[in-house]
Order: structure tokens, then sequence, then C-alpha cells
């Protein structure tokens, strides 16, 4: 018993221990980090994928694409204000909720001030919500105080912003805006090179005004679609444009084009604007001449349903 010893490790030996468990845990975070961005990834492209599926399928029943926003109600004279999203609600499994909000009876703005309606606008929709992004669940409805629910996808309005204070000439050359209701023959660019929806989120200089964020339901000001559309005009993931698509996913964000296939477009793309004044609604004919004239991004170009120049590989 005298000559047996006893062995075990010394200070030195687990301080290495631990410093090489430390190393191997360094190494495989980002690895794991990296899983996990891919996961989310794939899980913001199904969701698009299938909002692109509904908006086919809405087509299908009722001869064209839903509106990007009702500037005026069903009446034509009040501002009603609701989004594509809830008109392709009973095409992603939420009829219920369509029939509840009644967009056919009620406007946005009575719903709002509905207090057993309101709750509604509160749903989360995990159809509407990209995994990636750190937007809040619920934003502030511009003006009056109340939350609705946020979203992370916009439509494209194409390449120009709402100018003037008349809501029925918000005309604009993307494929879904203020009123519209085109059909696939309205895409003369082609349906797989012509963007539908897009991801938007929120960057840090834009959080200041939460009630600016994307909503499902209807645009932050009644009759002003900035909310629930996005234009073109300027690069994927401006820092400081906050009406522009975004993402957190890193390098680019996720698009469902006009055809159902989703795409994610690199924040290199080439965009440039072409010298056309974005805040002109009234001059897509110049829009034309610079893409004719090579002087518009892929971006943009990819925006715009009807600009006689369809992009091949992008």
């Amino acid at each position: 018993m005298r000559n047996r010893r006893w062995k075990a490790f010394t200070l030195v030996e687990l301080l290495v221990v631990i410093a090489i468990i430390g190393i191997l845990i360094a190494l495989l975070l980002p690895a794991v980090q990296a899983a996990r961005e891919a996961a989310r990834r794939m899980q913001c492209s199904n969701n698009l994928k299938q909002l692109g599926l509904a908006m086919h399928n809405y087509q299908s029943a009722l001869g064209s694409f839903p509106p990007g926003f009702m500037a005026v109600n069903h009446a034509g004279t009040v501002s009603g204000g609701w989004a594509w999203g809830v008109f392709l609600m009973p095409f992603i499994e939420q009829s219920p909720l369509k029939d509840t909000l009644s967009t056919t009876k009620y406007t946005l703005s009575q719903v709002i001030l509905d207090p057993a309606l309101l709750p509604m606008l509160q749903m989360h929709l995990d159809a509407f919500t990209c995994p990636s992004s750190p937007m809040e669940p619920l934003r502030e409805f511009k003006g009056g105080g109340q939350m609705v629910s946020t979203a992370n996808y916009t439509c494209c309005r194409g390449f120009f912003n709402y100018s003037g204070t008349t809501h029925l000439t918000k005309q604009n050359n993307g494929t879904l805006y203020a009123q519209s209701a085109l059909k696939f023959r309205d895409v003369t660019d082609g349906t797989s090179n012509t963007i539908a929806l897009g991801e938007r989120t929120v960057l840090d200089a834009h959080i200041a005004d939460p009630s600016k964020w994307p909503s499902w339901c209807g645009p932050g000001g009644l009759g002003i679609g900035s909310t629930v559309s996005s234009s073109v005009n300027d690069r994927l993931n401006h820092p400081t444009n906050m009406h522009l698509y975004s993402s957190h996913h890193p390098g680019g964000a996720n698009f469902a084009f006009v055809d159902g296939s989703v795409h994610f477009l690199a924040e290199t793309i080439q965009s440039d604007p072409g010298g056309v004044d974005p805040s002109n609604a009234g001059s897509h004919s110049d829009f034309v001449q610079a893409a004719a004239a090579g002087r518009v991004g892929v971006y943009q170009l990819l925006g715009v349903r009807n600009d006689g120049q369809p992009v091949g590989e992008f």
C-alpha cells in the first residue's frame, strides 16, 4: 500500500485542457451560427414562396393580382387602406381572419377604431415574418396610437415614389401598387425576371419611428402605401432609406418574382437610377429611355414590369 501512487491531473494539465476546449468552441461557434442563419434564410424563402403561390391562386380565382393597397374604400370615397396581404389571406389558410375583417364591409380605419375588431389586426402571422428580422411583433399605427402587427415582406410598387395628395393618381410601374389590378399580360418584361414581393426589415437607422415599419394589414397613414410597398429607386440594404428593400440575411435579401420563383439577390447587384427622378411618377417614359440607353441598373430593371429591357441572368 505504501508503494501505490495516486494518479491525478496537475493544475497545468487542467488549464491546458480547458484552453483547448475553449479554442474548439470558438472555432465551432461561427459554423453553428452560419447553420442557424441558413435555416432562417430557408424559412424566409419558403414564406415568400407560399405568398407567391397565393398570388397565383388569387389571379386564377379573380382574374388579376391583388392591389398593393386600396387607396379608397369599396364605395370609392373614403380612404380604406387594406393591403395586399389581407387579400391573399384566403390563399394562405387565413380565410376566417379575412372573413372577420370583411374588407368589403369595413374600411381599415373602422377596424382600427373598433376595440372588438382591433385584436384581429394584432395577430402575429408566421407567413409574413422573416426569422432573421429583429423587428418587434407590433408597431404603432400612424396617427392614432393603436398597435397593429408587423410584417417583413412588402410588394414591389416599382421605381417611383408616390407624389401628390390625390389617392387615385398613384400609378406606378411595378407589379402591385395603389388600386392596381394587373394581369400576367401586363408584365411585359417577363414574369421570371420581375419582382413581386421582397424583404424589408428594421436596420439600425430605421428603429426611431416604428409607425413606419411594414405591416400586413395596411398603410401606416391611410392612403399612403409606404408601409406595405417598397420601391427600387435606390440600392438594396440602403443604410438610411427605410422605404427600400432590406434584410438581415448576410449579403442580400430574398425576393418572390411574378412567376412564383424565389431568388436571393446580393446587395452588390448593379444598382443605378439612371438619372431619372423617382419623385416624378409621370416620367415613366424617361425611365424607359434611360433603360434602353443602358443607364439603369439591373436591380431597378427587375423591379419594373414594363421597361422594355428584360433581364437575363442576375
